[in-house]
């Protein structure tokens, strides 16, 4: 037997599944809040952006949707919008034709 009691058991099982949807609830509450970001700087058709600039607005780096290796820069997404980092800057911030986001 691994647990002492069925409520013990139980109160386990509780605790640590509280834990993965805390941590996915932040995961997610930061993607929209990348998004938010993003959305904004295409409708105010900005795109290009100093990185230090958009870290100060509140964006994630570490949350993003997918990444690829384009050529000699790398491709992050963030739904539908896509954008390409050097090492100071983010430059060509445009949403991609013919995707939405979920």
């Amino acid at each position: 037997m691994k647990f002492c009691s069925q409520e013990c058991k139980s109160r386990w099982h509780y605790r640590k599944g509280g834990r993965l949807k805390g941590l996915k609830l932040k995961t997610i509450g930061a993607l929209e809040r990348n998004y938010s970001i993003l959305e904004r700087l295409l409708e105010e058709g900005v795109s290009s952006i100093d990185i230090p600039d958009l870290s100060r607005m509140g964006y994630n780096f570490d949350c993003i949707t997918s990444y690829h290796k384009v050529r000699n820069h790398n491709e992050y997404r963030c739904y539908d919008i896509k954008y390409y980092m050097s090492e100071s800057r983010v430059f060509k911030l445009q949403r991609c034709l013919g995707q939405g986001r979920p």
